[in-house]
């Protein structure tokens, strides 16, 4: 039997972990562009693993709790990870400190390997 709140913890773990790992290799590829545009996919994938860690942590951070809490908890930790996401991309590519197409590489790289954290059975 599955305990569905560690289960989800470890996939949640894993696919913030697959996603940092394919961003920092996106970063390293990307440095034949410069020291700016291997920032860039760098800050792009983390801003991506982070929202996803945050909606976990909101999600199964906690321990049982009633269905309606549950779920509440996963709509919440969801809508806090859309803000943080959008924030932090509005300051990356709007602040002019990093290259926009950079950001929006390591955005990719990090949402496209967040299927190969989800797709692993252990």
């Amino acid at each position: 039997m599955r305990n569905s709140i560690a289960f989800g913890w470890r996939v949640a773990v894993r696919t913030t972990l697959v996603q940092i790992g394919a961003t920092v290799v996106a970063a390293l590829c990307a440095l034949g562009w410069g020291a700016p545009a291997a920032s860039a996919v760098l800050v792009g994938g983390i801003i991506i693993a982070s929202g996803y860690w945050l909606a976990a942590r909101r999600a199964f951070g906690r321990r049982v709790m009633a269905p309606t809490a549950a779920l509440g908890a996963i709509v919440l930790g969801q809508v806090i990870k859309w803000v943080w996401i959008g924030l932090a991309l509005v300051f990356a590519i709007g602040s002019g400190l990093f290259p926009p197409l950079g950001v929006l590489i390591g955005v990719l790289v990090a949402l496209v390997s967040q299927l190969g954290g989800l797709l692993f059975r252990h």
